[in-house]
């Protein structure tokens, strides 16, 4: 894959919860558990959780595709596909409700602390957590909506991500500002729009150190406190989701991601 260099191509593996406890199961990250089912989703976690999960991100679509391909190949003896989600980029970064996507991702020199296992669980540090969830849009009844409408829902201006001034409490802005214990609750997000005739939305991939960062603000989206849910959740469908454990980048070269499985 050393021709595909120049595309910016990156490979994300990571593990579920019970394939882990499976081959591992006295020596596993702390925080990794099952994506609980949260109030709206319209899945069963159990069916959509999968043992391995593979992010593939380029900027040429042909380099996701060798990347897949060569892995399937290695894998296939052990490991099953259990489903394929293509997203791709819109230009500015906006999704296909039409506002920019991940306007408070943690800067640069911010988000080591934020994505990366530390002293909390040193055995696992350097290792990260994900949260996936395919949430299909109502971007039909979105778009009936005002842009006033639509600005106040989300918190922010529609043309430039400013923060939308008298945002209502149940704005997505302010529903996803939370602080847990005195810490303010953050995430990377790594997310991407998706669009077929028949269905649209985000493949929702956000990593943290800890998934009680994801749930705090999950749970504060769905909750009716300050006035009740958030107010985009009237336009999100989740229809798949997961929990994963990303091991670190191996350190030496007869190393392998996802070693501590079998040590």
């Amino acid at each position: 894959m050393e021709q595909h260099v120049a595309s910016g191509l990156t490979v994300t593996i990571g593990f579920g919860s019970a394939f882990v406890d499976t081959c591992s199961p006295r020596r596993r990250p702390k925080a990794l558990r099952e994506m609980p089912r949260f109030k709206g989703d319209e899945y069963d976690p159990a069916e959509t959780q999968a043992d391995l999960v593979v992010q593939l991100c380029s900027n040429v679509k042909f380099a996701n595709h060798t990347a897949g391909k060569t892995l399937l190949g290695r894998l296939g003896g052990v490991f099953e596909p259990k489903t394929h989600h293509q997203g791709f980029i819109f230009p500015g970064t906006r999704g296909v409700l039409g506002f920019i996507d991940g306007t408070a991702n943690p800067a640069s020199e911010d988000r080591p602390s934020v994505v990366l296992v530390g002293d909390a669980d040193p055995s696992f540090r350097d290792g990260s957590y994900m949260a996936f969830r395919k949430i299909r849009e109502d971007v039909a009844a979105w778009d009936k909506l005002s842009l006033r409408a639509q600005e106040e829902a989300v918190g922010r201006r529609k043309v430039d991500s400013g923060e939308y001034p008298d945002a209502p409490t149940t704005s997505h802005k302010k529903k996803s500002d939370v602080k847990l214990g005195g810490r303010e609750m953050k995430i990377y997000r790594r997310s991407y729009p998706f669009w077929s005739p028949f269905e649209s939305g985000i493949l929702f991939i956000c990593y943290q150190a800890d998934l009680d960062q994801y749930e705090a603000i999950k749970k504060s989206m769905v909750g009716v406190a300050k006035g009740g849910h958030d107010r985009l959740e009237d336009f999100y469908h989740a229809v798949e989701g997961g929990y994963y454990f990303m091991p670190p980048r191996p350190k030496n070269r007869d190393d392998f991601v996802g070693d501590f499985l079998f040590r």
